[in-house]
């Protein structure tokens, strides 16, 4: 009866052990995705190059280089956004009105709580990429990118 107990006691501090250290991993993985995107495209700029230097063993110059063409690359990424950033929009916003169709009165407050909540954090972030992705509306309805 002892060795039981105790076999069982020792699964259940491996069980919360295991547990904790997901967890813990998940909150940490989670604050450092949150951070890079708050950063910008510098920060995750800045990850990318560390990453194939850490990968590539780069020289400085070729650091260098590589900044400068990942740096290139956010910005045709930006501008690709921007151009498209309105028919996103579009598309989101018809979807969110089919889906309030389908919504019981008290689902559709709770549905456009939750799809301003999503709009007041897309402003926070700019024309970053928000880490959840946009909102069902497509983003701030009131500040269009430029």
């Amino acid at each position: 009866m002892r060795s039981g107990k105790a076999i069982a006691a020792v699964l259940l501090i491996f069980l919360l052990g295991a547990v904790t250290g997901g967890l813990t991993a998940h909150l940490i993985y989670q604050k450092r995705i949150e951070g890079m995107v708050r950063g910008g495209p510098g920060a995750m700029s800045e990850v990318i190059l560390r990453r194939m230097d850490r990968e590539l063993n780069l020289d400085s110059a070729q650091r260098e280089a590589i900044r400068k063409i990942v740096q290139e690359t956010h910005g045709e990424m930006r501008q690709i956004r921007r151009q498209f950033h309105p028919q996103i929009r579009l598309i989101l916003a018809k979807s969110e009105e089919r889906i309030k169709e389908l919504l019981r009165p008290d689902q559709k407050e709770a549905f456009m709580r939750l799809i301003e909540k999503r709009r007041r954090q897309w402003e926070e972030y700019g024309d970053r990429p928000h880490p959840e992705g946009p909102p069902l509306g497509g983003g701030p309805p009131s500040r269009p990118l430029q």
